[in-house]
């Protein structure tokens, strides 16, 4: 939720810029309409591509808020912190009892695999590939984006 709030905050403040930049001055309908990327038979296709634009420019700033959080801040967005869970690399992961398994090597992920993972998960959710479903067909709720980053969610230590 903390997350959700703060990168709606960072798309209300996209939008509006948008709307400054562009000198739009309705403020009531275009608002609404970015923020909420509601489309109806009054939609210009002007309006269309001011909406894809400002997604895409969402997308982005998405994706460097989880970049910088998850490897410039310690492996979690404030909603992981929050959570007691944390982001770390992940070559190989080894049941050891019922919710336990021990990570190798359970580091700090780097920039590259921080910038994989959240390009992955972004951008799959853009265009309605759920990739957080593979999380019920791999071994220890791995996504397919953490697979393919090589990292794994965990709790943090001391995290209940």
């Amino acid at each position: 939720m903390v997350d959700f709030l703060i990168l709606f905050l960072l798309k209300a403040v996209v939008v509006l810029t948008v709307m400054h930049i562009c000198g739009i001055k309705d403020l009531s309908k275009f608002a609404l309409n970015y923020i909420i990327e509601e489309i109806d038979e009054d939609t210009s296709l002007e309006d269309l591509q001011r909406m894809m634009a400002v997604a895409l420019m969402y997308r982005l700033l998405v994706c460097g808020y989880e970049i910088i959080c998850l490897w410039g801040v310690g492996g979690a967005t404030p909603g992981k912190f929050l959570l007691g869970l944390r982001v770390v690399s992940c070559d190989n992961s080894v049941l050891v009892a019922p919710n336990r398994v021990v990570v190798i090597p359970a580091q700090n992920i780097n920039l590259s695999s921080s910038a994989i993972r959240a390009l992955i998960k972004n951008f799959s959710i853009a265009f309605f590939f759920p990739a957080f479903v593979t999380l019920l067909f791999f071994q220890h709720n791995r996504t397919a984006y953490d697979i393919v980053a090589g990292t794994i969610v965990v709790k943090r230590n001391g995290a209940r």
